[in-house]
């Protein structure tokens, strides 16, 4: 059976074609196998449409994007017109689209952020779906990559050199040892260490493979129209994952191991 006939929820799609469609031509077979972890996320998605106590309460009512084609498509098209609010978008995706109302569009860009992304856009009915995640809603006064480039404010405080520089030892298993601090992972980028002093919970982001398949994608694009996402999140993100878990520390392989 053809991929692009595959019903969403029927069965997992080529990992290479997905790759491929969401990090750009030039990935390779040999890179894909790094991607496991994300897979397992994409899948996890695909499975969380048809959760809830019926049909009717369903991610997949109204629906749009109903192959892995059509998935690819809304990427593609989210990735051409990233200046775009979302009802320019429903009218450009209406054209394949054409029997679907706004709220089978909009659902169906919401997934394609979600598997695409990795940030957590969801309607708010649906937000209890991944109790991990903080769930965000996009308006439709805000084009798409300023929406975005909002969920990662820059800082207001001045950042010295000095003051910059984290210890060697400033690592996630330093952290819960001696700060008294609860890893917790998340599956959306946008909650990349985010602490809740309440419970004394950092949520913490750790798809690198996935990270580095997203920036490598940028670097070889020729266009500045793929940088939907600001590539210093993605490179800072990248980053703060090689302070918190380096590959040096005993501890941290131990750590690592046991969550797997």
């Amino acid at each position: 059976m053809a991929l692009t006939q595959s019903n969403l929820t029927d069965r997992p799609g080529s990992r290479l074609q997905i790759a491929q469609a969401f990090f750009g031509p030039s990935v390779q077979e040999d890179r894909v196998d790094a991607l496991q972890k994300y897979f397992a996320y994409y899948n996890e998605e695909l499975q969380l449409l048809r959760q809830g106590i019926s049909e009717e309460s369903w991610q997949t009512k109204y629906l749009a994007a109903e192959t892995y084609e059509d998935v690819f498509h809304v990427v593609h098209v989210l990735r051409r017109s990233a200046d775009s609010r979302r009802p320019e978008l429903r009218q450009q995706l209406s054209l394949r689209f054409c029997s679907s109302n706004d709220v089978g569009l909009d659902r169906s860009i919401n997934l394609a952020i979600r598997l695409w992304l990795m940030i957590n856009v969801q309607e708010p009915e649906f937000r209890g779906l991944r109790h991990e995640a903080t769930s965000i809603q996009w308006d439709d006064e805000s084009a798409l990559r300023a929406f975005l480039a909002s969920l990662f404010p820059l800082s207001r405080w001045p950042v010295t050199a000095q003051s910059s520089r984290l210890g060697p030892h400033f690592t996630a298993v330093f952290m819960q040892s001696v700060c008294g601090l609860k890893i917790e992972w998340t599956t959306s980028l946008h909650d990349h260490l985010r602490l809740d002093r309440r419970r004394k919970a950092l949520k913490i982001f750790p798809y690198k493979s996935y990270l580095q398949a997203l920036i490598n994608s940028q670097y070889n694009s020729n266009s500045k129209e793929e940088c939907v996402l600001p590539l210093k999140v993605l490179q800072e993100t990248e980053l703060s994952l090689d302070l918190l878990f380096p590959f040096w520390d005993s501890g941290t392989v131990a750590l690592l191991t046991k969550e797997k």
